[in-house]
């Protein structure tokens, strides 16, 4: 078996919170390359889930891997990490619930309904939005837990069930803003999405409430390019989904995506 250098495996990880998470990943790894046995990870943000197959793929003859949320356009997913001579993972470690959608009942409320149950964040997948039912993805090993206690979404009273087909599942949604900005500057574009000024997205950015791509963004003066993903903390997240020009005194315009 592949001798694991956790400390190389990891070296190029700057962040305490990432190196944590990887940690959690090489001992997945490393349990499938002792026990010849299906691991699954955690529900992984697509920054984690870079850094783990920089990792993963080093160990093609050792492991195989394949990154599934649940849906095609899952956002959050768990990486299934097998031994190499198995065709294919054999494992199915997400289950689908539902229930019927409350206007009044928005992403954070489901999540901080879940989370209140004192789950963990990384066992809870995508949460959809629809106008007839509400959906979201955990990890089997929870499943039956959130089945019997979850009866409550903030003050509303809900019947969940589990849900085999995903054929339905909603669209995900969002608003689209055209912008005109001097430069591509992190702070600059926030500030014109969300109409703040450049000194509160300075202290905010400062605060580590920023991420880009999903990693957390310190420098304000950060270049953003064309697809690139922005989040801010209890503001809301953007993509630079269309540059469309420039105007006459060399300003660009910019069309940014935004989740509802």
């Amino acid at each position: 078996m592949v001798n694991l250098n956790r400390i190389d495996l990891i070296n190029h990880i700057n962040r305490p919170e990432e190196r944590t998470t990887i940690r959690k990943v090489i001992d997945k790894m490393e349990s499938v390359m002792k026990s010849h046995i299906t691991e699954s990870t955690d529900f992984l943000n697509p920054h984690e889930i870079n850094l783990s197959i920089s990792i993963l793929n080093r160990f093609k003859d050792e492991i195989s891997y394949e990154i599934h949320g649940g849906y095609n356009d899952s956002e959050s997913c768990i990486i299934y990490i097998y031994p190499s001579y198995k065709c294919e993972n054999d494992a199915d470690d997400i289950v689908l619930f539902k229930f019927e959608s409350n206007e009044k009942i928005k992403h954070g409320d489901v999540l901080g309904s879940i989370l209140g149950l004192s789950i963990d964040r990384q066992k809870i997948g995508d949460i959809l939005i629809g106008e007839k039912f509400t959906y979201f993805f955990v990890k089997r090993e929870i499943a039956n837990f959130i089945e019997i206690n979850l009866t409550k979404i903030s003050k509303y009273n809900i019947i969940l069930s589990r849900e085999d087909k995903i054929s339905d599942l909603p669209k995900k949604e969002y608003d689209y803003k055209k912008i005109v900005v001097s430069s591509f500057r992190l702070d600059n574009l926030i500030s014109k999405v969300f109409n703040l000024s450049r000194s509160k997205v300075k202290k905010m950015i400062d605060g580590e409430l920023v991420k880009v791509n999903f990693a957390k963004e310190t420098r304000a003066h950060f270049e953003l390019e064309e697809g690139d993903l922005v989040s801010l903390r209890k503001y809301g997240r953007f993509r630079i989904f269309e540059v469309e020009g420039s105007t006459k005194r060399g300003n660009f315009v910019v069309l940014v995506r935004l989740n509802k």
